[in-house]
């Protein structure tokens, strides 16, 4: 089967720094049904292709990206063609998959891309003296933690060090903060995973007295019974919550002709529920304070997410407000280092959002949260089969996904 033109799905991963701050993002093409290049259905130099017209074109860097650069992977042919050349050096990292031959060809197409200013970066590395001259034009190696022992690890590392010792190392699949630690050991300064939004659950450890409070103030704000009114009054006491409801309303994402300059203004353009998800985020922006950002803008994509697939299922507005709920507190462990089912008997929340939330059950708000943390990790084939069972069109969801990172954009979440 051959995805349709319609069909864009690439999936983005965040690359940290050591201080757990984004470096770049990778983009990766996915054929419509499966996590990895098919070479039957779409071969690697069709899915490269592909990245760049759907990131480049279609959907739009500073959408995918945010500002911070991007790698992308580059097939031989593609190299031979001189297809990196076509973007900014200062915007893309050109990744050399690991199946390219060391060729006279290649090597003279990477040594014209390093003398023009690109970086380029080794994929899923395993040494071999064949690799030398590119180990030498390398400013970046990445290393699959998965594929090696720890102690195969540090020698690989100590290997192309010796070698080149100015090159900046790469470990993917960084699933614990331990792994995390052990590579920063190493000497390893970028990190590829998910260990970022893992809680590091300590036991017996409480809640500090800052998140306990945005924590009730996040209770106050689920409650149905807290009114229009006592919202808008949380808004007008904190003049730093004043400014940056200002600041989101007259964004480029509601497309305002005229800018509003009153809080009473703000207030009623939102209206109550539209109020009660921004200051919720406002309130998890504060518990997550001491966190990676990354966290943060993944939590407002799953929110945005989960609440245009309840459009998909519902054509009613008031249907969407539980999934976005889902969405957006679907990251509280990670926030605050402890089991969800503990955190929830915290707040008081909807009964199919907590069912969600503990990953209960094939409720509608927890079939849409399982389908967007699917999209998310780029697994096509559960994102796919979820979507049957929400009976939902698979192929509207890149739309749905690019129309999150809109409203990212929207809070301005920096760094």
């Amino acid at each position: 089967m051959n995805p349709s033109s319609s069909e864009i799905f690439v999936a983005r991963q965040p690359i940290f720094k050591r201080n757990k701050e984004v470096f770049a993002y990778e983009l990766l093409f996915r054929s419509s049904l499966a996590n990895f290049f098919d070479p039957s259905q779409v071969g690697g130099e069709q899915a490269t292709s592909k990245v760049i017209t759907s990131s480049f074109l279609l959907i739009g860097l500073p959408r995918l990206a945010g500002g911070k650069k991007v790698f992308v992977n580059f097939t031989e042919d593609l190299l031979l063609r001189g297809f990196p050349t076509l973007f900014p050096r200062h915007e893309i990292v050109v990744e050399i998959l690991e199946d390219v031959r060391v060729s006279r060809q290649v090597l003279a197409a990477c040594e014209a891309l390093v003398r023009r200013g690109y970086v380029m970066a080794l994929d899923d590395f395993l040494f071999g003296k064949n690799l030398l001259p590119l180990v030498g034009l390398a400013r970046i190696i990445k290393f699959d933690i998965r594929q090696l022992s720890r102690e195969g690890l540090a020698r690989q590392v100590a290997t192309v060090l010796r070698h080149n010792p100015k090159l900046k190392l790469l470990a993917e699949k960084i699933e614990t903060d331990g792994e995390f630690e052990y590579c920063k050991k190493l000497g390893f300064s970028l990190f590829q995973g998910y260990f970022f939004s893992r809680p590091k659950i300590v036991s017996g450890r409480d809640i500090s007295g800052s998140k306990l409070h945005y924590l009730q103030i996040l209770r106050l704000i689920q409650d149905e019974n807290y009114n229009f009114e006592q919202l808008a009054t949380i808004i007008t006491r904190d003049a730093s919550l004043a400014y940056k409801l200002l600041k989101y309303v007259n964004s480029a994402y509601f497309a305002r002709a005229q800018e509003i300059s009153a809080i009473k203004g703000a207030v009623i353009m939102l209206g109550e529920n539209n109020l009660r998800q921004w200051l919720s985020l406002m309130m998890l922006s504060y518990i997550a304070d001491d966190k990676p950002t990354e966290l943060l803008r993944q939590t407002i994509i799953r929110g945005s997410f989960c609440e245009q697939i309840a459009g998909l299922i519902s054509p009613q507005p008031a249907d969407s407000g539980p999934f976005h709920t889902a969405g957006m507190f679907s990251l509280l462990p990670a926030m605050l280092d402890k089991n969800m089912a503990d955190i929830l008997a915290e707040i008081s929340l909807a009964a199919e959002v907590v069912e969600a939330l503990l990953d209960r059950g094939d409720g509608m708000v927890t079939l849409a949260l399982r389908l967007v943390i699917a999209y998310e990790k780029g697994e096509w084939q559960m994102a796919e089969e979820i979507s049957r069972m929400l009976r939902i069109d698979f192929a509207a969801l890149p739309p749905l996904f690019a129309r999150s990172l809109d409203h990212l954009e929207a809070f301005d979440v920096s760094a």
